[in-house]
């Protein structure tokens, strides 16, 4: 974010010796049709999937997010820094070290990682540089996790008509020059979004972990500014969104030629808080998402409902940015704001819709307002969480563990009527309601762990007693089949 201006504003395998009619690790290894690293035993704490069981791509259902088989997906999680700032010689650690501490499935459980790239990396590095050198190492990691990755062009600059907007900017005070504006004005807008998605739409197309935030956040012109060309054009709300979704439709036609599949999370004008109007003038095309900003100086939820949560009724919504900060020096800027007065009842609202996905601002020492504090002005070592009641770093990781607890099915019964099977040293249970006992280890999901438990205790009398909980294969018998199809579901 750098908001706006006062307008705005171990794993447990052990060889065994077996009956020769049992199966060996080898064979089991081959049948399944991976290698030893792919079974990755104990291998991959803290992650959801692995690297070569990719996760399902995200698509759209109504105003639902969906996987491919139509499981309904809620995202949440934060963005970083941009990575192009994090690539910088000043900043204390590697993308890699960031990315890989806000995922690290222990203290952080985030299912999305927005990853921000400025203009500038797209003026002064060039396209080859955001692709293969920023955006390629994170995207590889996160899939590697388990985790979606959120590209977002981080712009915050007018959609149209950018060199006049500024000229009138400068003019009314917003900079003391155009160098001070946060954007290049002489690049048009339309000239970068078209460079930038030429570019990372094709790159990431196949990638199925990948959602496109088409434009951060798009500016002016806005009913209350009449700079440029189309000032004297915009006189509400509505005409704003209607010339953003004919100047920006293209871009979006753009990303669909080279990436016909890929969600695309759309903004709004005025700083991306024009979401009402998308239900009722959607852009063209399938699998688009809408985007919304939301801080404490939109005011409270009962004051902010209609902008931003009507719209998920009808379509899908994710706030791609929020956050808050009561430090004093924060007093006059749109994040001011605490927990208790801002943070729980913001909560309360997007929770109260069950299709609204969230990503915080920000998992970074500096960029505004933060999850972490560190020494001094700027970036720095080393990053301590804020864990003030009234600071957000410390209830943001809360919150996704509650989430992901949810997700994992933790609840005090489980299917079968809360009953449980007793498998060797092990009491399964069915977290997926589906009747077959997915969970050996008792963590409420399905991991590498319970497949190994599967395996070496497939002859145990409780399991061949109960075929039902463990014909994975759904072919009515059990057996070896039962246990590859458990590991692909891993």
């Amino acid at each position: 974010m750098e908001r706006k201006c006062e307008h705005d504003e171990s794993g447990r395998f052990e060889p065994t010796e077996m009956r020769s009619h049992q199966p060996t690790r080898r064979s089991f290894v081959k049948a399944a049709g991976v290698g030893v690293g792919g079974l990755a035993l104990g291998g991959l704490a803290g992650t959801t999937t692995a690297a070569d069981e990719p996760l399902p791509r995200l698509e759209t259902d109504g105003k639902w997010i969906v996987t491919e088989d139509g499981e309904q997906v809620r995202l949440r999680g934060f963005a970083t820094a941009s990575l192009d700032f994090m690539d910088e010689d000043f900043f204390p650690k590697t993308q890699t070290e960031v990315v890989e501490r806000g995922t690290d499935g222990e203290k952080w459980h985030p299912n999305v990682v927005r990853l921000p790239i400025t203009e500038d990396a797209v003026h002064e590095q060039g396209m080859d540089y955001v692709v293969d050198d920023l955006l390629r190492p994170a995207v590889d990691l996160l899939a590697e996790r388990g985790i979606y990755a959120m590209i977002d062009l981080h712009l915050i600059r007018p959609y149209i008509d950018a060199e006049a907007q500024a000229e009138e900017m400068v003019a009314d005070g917003w900079a003391d020059s155009l160098d001070d504006l946060g954007f290049n004005p002489w690049v048009e807008t339309d000239d970068l979004l078209e460079e930038f998605w030429s570019a990372v739409s094709p790159a990431f197309a196949d990638d199925t972990n990948v959602l496109y935030e088409l434009y951060n956040e798009p500016t002016l012109p806005v009913t209350w500014s009449d700079y440029g060309e189309y000032g004297s054009d915009v006189t509400s709300e509505e005409d704003e969104w209607l010339l953003w979704r004919d100047e920006a439709q293209p871009w979006v036609d753009t990303i669909r030629e080279h990436a016909p599949d890929t969600p695309i999370i759309v903004g709004s004008p005025d700083w991306t808080s024009r979401t009402a109007y998308a239900p009722e003038y959607p852009f063209e095309g399938e699998n688009l998402i809408y985007a919304s900003h939301i801080y404490p100086d939109n005011g409270v939820p009962e004051e902010f409902d209609h902008e931003y949560g009507a719209p998920a009724e009808e379509v899908p919504v994710v706030c791609t940015e929020f956050g808050w900060d009561p430090d004093e020096e924060f007093e006059e800027t749109v994040e001011y704001g605490t927990t208790s007065e801002w943070g729980n009842p913001f909560r309360e609202w997007i929770e109260s819709y069950e299709n609204m996905g969230w990503v915080a601002w920000c998992f970074d020492d500096s960029w505004a307002p933060t999850f972490f504090d560190s020494p001094g002005e700027g970036t720095g070592e080393p990053w301590e969480l804020k864990d003030d009641d009234e600071q957000m770093g410390w209830y943001i990781r809360e919150w996704l563990e509650e989430e992901a607890d949810g997700d994992n099915g933790d609840d005090d019964e489980t299917d079968n009527g809360g009953e449980s099977i007793t498998v060797g040293e092990y009491e399964t249970t069915d977290t997926t309601s589906d009747g077959r006992h997915n969970d050996f280890t008792g963590d409420g999901q399905t991991s590498h762990d319970d497949v190994t438990a599967f395996f070496e205790n497939l002859e145990d009398g409780e399991i061949q007693d109960n075929p039902e909980a463990f014909d994975f294969a759904e072919n009515d018998e059990l057996g070896f089949a039962d246990v590859v199809e458990l590991l692909r579901q891993v």
